[in-house]
């Protein structure tokens, strides 16, 4: 018998193709709960994941000295994340965008009583925002859940200053779908870069994990106040 261990990464690259060619992506249905007692039993579930995302976004934005430029969190959903990157960065201009709905009007009781937080119903794949408006965008948990998203690429793209940078993640569909069904409606990280590559979006890096992807895109320029509306 073959030890498998001894073929190392590449076996392993080998057996997930495999797994993921045979599990044939799932349709998501619709991406936002339809009544506000499915809104707010969404909202319990993936409160502690937004909050930590949150953060993390935050601490990133801190690392490369963003400030007080203008995020956009598109598909904001209940907008715990956008919530927090609000309260992390107080000079910057945070806002949601996601379709009208219950999850958005919990989104814009959140945004209530916080001065630099803002939510907007429209289309993430047809933004209601002028050229080169934000310096930041991020999504999260969204990709796998629209019709089209290389028109969702292709608009944050579009809203995004020249020195904006973007960050995107979702759920990866892999070989640990068969453990986890949600996974089964994400894409393979193959699948994810094809979209990326036809898309407009600039020049961007790819991570991955057993369960989710990351994308980065672009690099942040910080200019003078004067200058950066």
């Amino acid at each position: 018998m073959v030890d498998t261990r001894s073929l190392g990464s590449d076996f392993y690259a080998i057996i997930t193709l495999t797994a993921c060619d045979k599990m044939k992506r799932k349709n998501p249905g619709p991406r936002l709960p339809r009544t506000k007692k499915e809104a707010e039993k969404l909202v319990k579930s993936v409160e502690k994941q937004q909050k930590r995302m949150g953060l993390e976004m935050a601490t990133q934005l801190k690392k490369i000295h963003f400030k007080d430029g203008r995020i956009l969190d598109a598909g904001c959903g209940g907008g715990e994340m956008t919530y927090q990157l609000a309260q992390i960065l107080p000079k910057a201009e945070v806002v949601g965008l996601d379709e009208p709905g219950p999850l958005l009007e919990i989104a814009e009781e959140v945004a209530r009583d916080v001065p630099n937080l803002s939510i907007e119903k429209g289309d993430i794949q047809n933004m209601p925002f002028k050229d080169n408006w934000f310096d930041v965008v991020v999504s999260m948990n969204v990709f796998h859940a629209i019709s089209d998203p290389v028109a969702m690429l292709n608009e944050i793209e579009r809203v995004l200053k020249p020195g904006g940078v973007c960050g995107l993640g979702d759920r990866k569909r892999s070989w640990a779908g068969y453990m986890i069904p949600a996974l089964k409606t994400a894409y393979t990280a193959q699948e994810a870069k094809e979209i990326l590559a036809i898309s407009r979006l600039r020049p961007w890096k790819f991570n991955e994990t057993t369960f989710w992807f990351s994308v980065t895109a672009g690099e942040y320029q910080s200019k003078p106040r004067n200058n950066a509306r």
